[in-house]
């Protein structure tokens, strides 16, 4: 994890110089002097248009930023070097302590609802609708075994007369089914 957080700030540092603000040395812009020839027909040029201001806003912002970092970095070592908080937090500090209340929305929304219908699945549904069809299935087959067993009774009488049965309602749909 160190070394490309190394590589990152040493390419950070040099990009840095890259665009070094008019407010500390003129004309030394080196990407907009790179990139002046694509803009050149624009008129968007960065160079004349950074020499046509004044340094004083340059200036301005850099102080802003620079101030805003230090307020940042005092308000954190009077905050967390002296001695940990050891007390509930209250208000807003008490969401950020319970990370925003995710893990309980998520439980509320998500969690205790797909339980509930997994619940219901498994000792509804499964039990009288699932169990029931296969469970339906094969007592069918096992009674329909059943009777055709009695069909193969072993006497040929039997099984021309099944057959001549067969043959007629053949004729009987052929005759009276008109296409």
């Amino acid at each position: 994890m160190t070394i490309p957080l190394i590589v990152l700030a040493l390419l950070a540092a040099v990009a840095g110089f890259l665009g070094i603000p008019e407010a500390f040395a003129k004309n030394s812009h080196w990407l907009a002097h790179f990139l002046e020839p694509v803009f050149a027909g624009s008129g968007a040029v960065v160079a004349e248009h950074a020499a046509e201001e004044s340094t004083s806003q340059e200036w301005m912002l850099m102080g802003i930023s620079v101030a805003v970092a230090v307020i940042g970095v005092v308000a954190a070592v009077g905050k967390f070097s002296k001695k940990p908080d050891l007390a509930e937090p209250s208000g807003f500090g008490k969401v950020l302590a319970n990370k925003w209340y995710v893990d309980e929305i998520y439980n509320a929304v998500i969690v205790r609802p797909l339980n509930a219908i997994g619940k219901f699945f498994s000792n509804v549904f499964e039990k009288w609708v699932i169990d029931w069809l296969v469970n339906g299935v094969g007592r069918l087959v096992q009674y329909g075994s059943r009777q055709l067993r009695l069909l193969q009774s072993g006497q040929v009488g039997g099984y021309v007369l099944l057959m001549v049965i067969g043959i007629l309602a053949l004729f009987l749909v052929e005759l009276f089914v008109k296409k």
